[in-house]
């Protein structure tokens, strides 16, 4: 079961990054990060009602409170990085959080994927640097070297090891409780916290009408994202389901050409098959 949900979190994955990129010319960046957060309550909230209140295991509170500091960080500068620079050359960065969580999950729990696996998870970092061959003229380390002159690429790397980090006391605190219970938990408490970043982004750059229910969209999209991860990792390695998850960026390169009209699309879709390819070897 877990490989139809980290597919489904995958393609709401590519979505919500787009969208949220399309935003982010209307409005704040912080007004988009606390949308991403927070707007996903409604949703959870009527999941959670239909499914009822689970019981809260030892080590929820810790792991949640962790998960959402972190989260409030990585995801305003997710925004921040789509913001400024395409998503071809963002999004594919995203793809080193499972290389990083080999790490992470290991430290925390005690989780060490296959030799197929860990395979699988090295051809999606692979692939994020096939993406970025149109870089190649400077040499073998042109698509690195391409990481410093774009400053997206740069934020979403940072985001990369964030998220290796929080998505492992995602596991820990969706274990305890429920995928339900934890969504509500994160967009509530990320809600309020995060609440005078959100006046400052308002302040800064005020919103209409019409932008409110394009903002509970895209808190929809996010919620149908978390949910399904949060029960996929519950049932496999959370490592293999990121790995999963980070494929949905070949549909955010086709979203980059098709809406934003960005180039290079034949040699990011390149990469992209190549992480297909590994996640493919990780699903066997």
């Amino acid at each position: 079961m877990w490989i139809p949900l980290a597919i489904a979190t995958a393609v709401a994955f590519a979505l919500s990054g787009s969208y949220a990129k399309a935003l982010s010319r209307h409005a704040h960046v912080y007004t988009v990060a606390w949308a991403m957060m927070a707007l996903s309550f409604p949703w959870a909230a009527a999941l959670l009602a239909r499914e009822g209140i689970p019981t809260i295991q030892p080590g929820f509170y810790k792991a949640a409170l962790l998960s959402v500091a972190l989260n409030m960080v990585s995801m305003t500068l997710e925004v921040r990085a789509l913001s400024l620079s395409p998503l071809s050359l963002t999004v594919p960065f995203l793809a080193f959080t499972p290389l990083f969580m080999l790490v992470t999950s290991a430290l925390v729990l005690g989780e060490t994927p296959d030799a197929r696996g860990l395979a699988g998870i090295v051809l999606v970092a692979v692939g994020a640097y096939a993406m970025n061959l149109d870089k190649a003229r400077g040499g073998i380390l042109g698509p690195v070297k391409a990481i410093a002159k774009e400053p997206g690429s740069r934020i979403m790397l940072l985001v990369a090891l964030l998220w290796s980090v929080s998505a492992v006391y995602d596991k820990v605190a969706s274990v305890a409780s429920s995928p339900a219970f934890y969504t509500a938990f994160f967009a509530a408490v990320a809600g309020v916290l995060y609440a005078p970043a959100l006046v400052y982004g308002l302040r800064r750059q005020p919103v209409g009408r019409a932008m409110v229910p394009r903002l509970f969209l895209l808190g929809l999209i996010c919620a149908t994202m978390v949910l399904c991860q949060f029960t996929a990792i519950r049932l496999t390695l959370a490592s293999y389901v990121i790995a999963v998850k980070r494929s949905g960026m070949l549909l955010s390169v086709i979203l980059g050409g098709v809406l934003f009209r960005e180039r290079a699309l034949a040699v990011r879709l390149a990469g992209a098959a190549i992480m297909i390819a590994g996640v493919v070897l990780i699903t066997l």
